[in-house]
């Protein structure tokens, strides 16, 4: 995990793999954030999750004060 918030846009929509890159973090940790409720995807595609910037943001401010 990052030490400071992510750049990324409120409004933006991002994939997997640059979630994963804005939060630091691998697929798999990103996905065990999903099943705890962390962060939820835009979409219920499970193929192909988005997520959007804002949900990004909220999810490094809990995951950090944990």
């Amino acid at each position: 995990m990052r030490e400071e918030m992510p750049d990324c846009s409120p409004t933006g929509v991002y994939c997997v793999k640059r979630t994963c890159a804005a939060l630091d973090v691998s697929r798999v940790t990103l996905a065990k954030y999903r099943l705890r409720g962390y962060i939820k995807p835009l979409n219920a595609n499970v193929s192909r999750y988005k997520y959007s910037g804002q949900s990004i943001i909220d999810c490094w401010k809990l995951v950090s004060r944990l």
